[in-house]
């Protein structure tokens, strides 16, 4: 048993787009969520989920870490963006179907409202999709593009 709470009350996606299981460990300045993509979830085909798919395993981990943040001050999880992905590296083409994904995430830098993440996906061989992004969580006062 985790001493996390469920991923559905940490992140604003429901069924079937949240695309991680469960939370694993959390700090300060991290956090490690898992994923088991099996067939039919999102995303998947007979051979497998592109790699690609890896960078929104990575902004939903992201997304818990700052839901968990956000849960120690008694606040619900609330929409954030990804606003651009550096360095990614796609170790592999395709993710296998039924194969555990460990996703890794720290906070290089930033705040709940502006951050930089390195984020790393790992399976039993090893890393699969590596790279860094940055997130924003607009708060009071923030204005979105199309706010009146």
């Amino acid at each position: 048993m985790t001493a996390f709470p469920p991923v559905a009350e940490l992140v604003p996606h429901e069924a079937p787009m949240c695309l991680i299981d469960e939370v694993l460990d959390a700090g300060d300045t991290h956090i490690v969520c898992g994923y088991t993509p099996l067939p039919g979830a999102p995303f998947a085909q007979p051979d497998g989920i592109e790699a690609v798919v890896a960078l929104e395993y990575m902004a939903q981990t992201i997304a818990a870490f700052a839901g968990l943040e956000g849960r120690a001050q008694g606040e619900p999880p609330k929409i954030g963006y990804l606003l651009g992905c550096r360095q990614l590296t796609l170790h592999r083409a395709r993710l296998a179907l039924g194969v555990p994904l460990r996703i890794e995430v720290r906070r290089v830098f930033g705040d709940a409202a502006l951050g930089n993440f390195a984020c790393v996906v790992h399976d039993a061989q090893g890393p699969v999709a590596e790279a860094q992004l940055s997130v924003a969580q607009p708060g009071p006062g923030m204005a979105l593009p199309g706010d009146a």
